[in-house]
């Protein structure tokens, strides 16, 4: 117990130390917003589009699309709060020597690397994608009443996924001193979980689902959350979240038996 409300403390004194720091910087949260404001304009547009001229997609209505809209909106929000800016810094902490001075803290060295530095601006993409989800929640059939409280876990399915996902692109920096390539590359990959898993090829939808499961982030979860999902996706969205969880904690270990510090 004492070890969990030390990790909280630490946790709280991060955030206040941030939210001082986006406090200073105010032309960064409207710079921010207004970027963001864009991204979600543009993903609105696009669907727009295709449905001036077709009735559904793959079975998606446009309201349910815009309802796995909400959903995509509100989990990358999370993320882009709390982990973003931390896998973006995660290169230099390893190649800069900057990692050496989280390994002599009393506490996990990981939780200090991916919970230094958050995003805060980004609270109002959290509060736009959930005004989203929302409001086209009703016209997208979702039931409404207790399954509210899915949302929330559904939103945390989708933050995990993006985060294992994430730091399997990043860990890599302990091997290559081009591991912001890598990096990119996931934004690249980052494309397809915009849009629902279901309009894709069978061939890439495997893909999205199993070896790169960024239909978890917003694609699963609001089919699950509207239509309901089989058991054995259900146990493969456990399966597969699970494995990418012990192969990160293994790249980690392994990275930092290689890892050279800036007094080596």
């Amino acid at each position: 117990m004492k070890t969990l409300t030390a990790y909280l403390e630490i946790f709280r004194v991060q955030f206040k130390n941030n939210f001082v720091r986006e406090a200073v910087y105010r032309t960064n949260f409207l710079t921010s917003v207004f970027t963001d404001m864009i991204w979600m304009a543009v993903e609105f547009s696009l669907f727009k589009v295709i449905y001036a001229n077709v009735p559904n997609l793959a079975g998606w209505s446009q309201d349910q699309v815009y309802f796995f809209l909400g959903t995509f909106f509100s989990s990358d929000a999370i993320f882009t709060i709390f982990f973003q800016r931390n896998y973006w810094a995660f290169g230099d902490l390893v190649n800069k020597g900057e990692l050496d001075i989280l390994l002599t803290k009393p506490v996990n060295p990981l939780f200090l690397a991916l919970t230094r530095w958050m995003s805060l601006t980004a609270i109002f993409n959290l509060i736009l994608g959930l005004g989203i989800l929302i409001h086209y929640a009703g016209p997208a059939g979702f039931e409404g009443g207790w399954h509210w409280l899915l949302v929330a876990f559904w939103l945390l399915i989708g933050v995990t996924a993006a985060s294992v996902l994430r730091f399997m692109f990043s860990i890599w920096v302990f091997w290559t001193d081009r591991g912001w390539a890598l990096s990119r590359l996931y934004y690249q990959f980052f494309q397809i979980a915009t849009k629902p898993d279901p309009i894709y090829p069978r061939a890439i939808r495997y893909t999205i689902l199993t070896a790169l499961p960024f239909a978890f982030i917003g694609s699963v979860p609001a089919r699950a959350l509207l239509k309901g999902l089989p058991a054995w996706e259900y146990a493969g969205v456990a399966i597969v979240l699970t494995t990418f969880f012990s192969l990160d904690a293994l790249l980690w270990k392994r990275g930092l038996r290689r890892y050279q510090s800036a007094s080596s």
